[in-house]
């Protein structure tokens, strides 16, 4: 374990005696002897993101050891006793080091720390302040939620002056999410949903059962798992390709087996980390789903377009969404817009990705924030044209 900084926290700031300490790994084995206080404190935690748990952390450090970043942990005390962690990965961008998520790959989990109990703005502002020091020029914190202890923790740090100059759109990224715990029965909550969207899905539900055989479920298998997985990821792959996208991460089996990795360390039995809708025993519709303490995150989905007809993809997020209330979950469909997301939710939430320099040097990444929000512009405007030129050759088919 490579030790990096330390300090006091309340001989600077007055607050308890609290303190930090940074940690950098650059062996998956010696990020592994954080295994019992990491879980320890997870067991401890009212509320965060499935991806932070130790086991999803594990899998995501062992990927970022194995492509050349180090992996620092930043960990605060309230003496003895472990309050906190912020785990990340820092990877060499050219003459810079930037810190950012531990990723499966498709870098989309939610940025910030692991806290024990419930955060408060204290131990939010604490974990702000000692995350400055990790060894990186720059720090990258996807997704974080307006309005939140993080978001208002980090407003006074440095942040890109880029993103402070561009037009709110380009930073802001909607969320949309259920809050079913509020929910007593699923009847409570489906009568919230619009007349419409319940008759289409008993509508829709009769329909695909008379075209087959039809199963919904969750992978309780390994072998199960595998095989969902990789339909999952070779389905979704061809939906980009067809659209002319170039998503990175679908281009890759580096997802796909990170996920595959995941589901032989979890008890599938209990926990519906893959979920389908078969069609004789053939995947139609699957989505990997990450259950944390009280969200599950309705993580990566794709269908077979062959069933659109049926909206498969609104009876899988019904199904998702009931095993979520069934068992105290909110159901989070995440960022980025989706015209279906809207017609089952009753939260909307704003999120950003602060771009944090820690150091003079971190300027630099100035110019990539810059370019990244040219390139972003330029494929919304590719894939317009693109959709308008699918949308007149169908014209011109059915014409013929």
């Amino acid at each position: 374990m490579g030790f990096e900084a330390s300090a006091d926290l309340s001989a600077v700031h007055g607050v308890t005696q609290r303190r930090y300490a940074v940690h950098v790994f650059k062996t998956p084995e010696l990020f592994e002897t954080l295994h019992l206080q990491w879980q320890a404190l997870q067991a401890a935690s009212e509320d965060h993101t499935p991806c932070l748990s130790y086991q999803y952390c594990e899998l995501a450090a062992k990927r970022a050891i194995a492509m050349g970043a180090v992996v620092a942990v930043v960990m605060i005390y309230d003496d003895d006793t472990l309050l906190a962690l912020w785990p990340l990965a820092i990877n060499r961008k050219g003459i810079l080091r930037v810190a950012t998520v531990l990723t499966c790959g498709n870098h989309e989990e939610y940025g910030g720390p692991l806290i024990k109990g419930r955060a408060t703005a204290s131990v939010v502002a604490e974990n702000v302040r000692a995350v400055m020091q990790v060894p990186a020029d720059v720090l990258e914190i996807p997704f974080v939620e307006d309005g939140s202890l993080l978001q208002q923790a980090l407003q006074a740090a440095p942040r890109s002056w880029v993103q402070k100059l561009l037009p709110e759109r380009l930073n802001v990224l909607p969320g949309y999410s259920v809050g079913l715990r509020a929910f007593a029965r699923w009847e409570d909550f489906l009568g919230t949903l619009s007349p419409s969207l319940r008759r289409n899905l008993r509508r829709y539900g009769k329909g695909l059962s008379a075209a087959g055989s039809v199963e919904f479920g969750w992978c309780t298998t390994l072998d199960d798992a595998v095989t969902v997985v990789d339909w999952l990821f070779a389905n979704k792959r061809q939906w980009a390709l067809d659209r002319g996208l170039n998503t990175k991460y679908l281009m890759k089996d580096e997802v796909r087996d990170f996920f595959v990795a995941l589901a032989s360390q979890t008890d599938l039995s209990t926990v519906p980390l893959v979920t389908f809708v078969k069609m004789d025993g053939v995947p139609i519709c699957a989505s990997i789903n990450l259950v944390g303490p009280r969200v599950l995150e309705y993580w990566i989905f794709t269908f077979d377009e062959r069933y659109s007809r049926y909206s498969v993809g609104n009876l899988l997020t019904e199904f998702v969404a009931r095993w979520a209330h069934a068992n105290g979950r909110d159901f989070d469909m995440r960022p980025l817009y989706n015209e279906y997301k809207t017609h089952w939710v009753n939260r909307e939430t704003r999120h950003r990705t602060p771009v944090v320099m820690l150091t003079f040097r971190g300027r630099f990444r100035e110019f990539s924030v810059l370019f990244f929000q040219i390139s972003r512009v330029r494929r919304r405007l590719v894939r317009s044209v693109m959709s308008a030129l699918r949308s007149r050759m169908r014209f011109l088919h059915g014409a013929a």
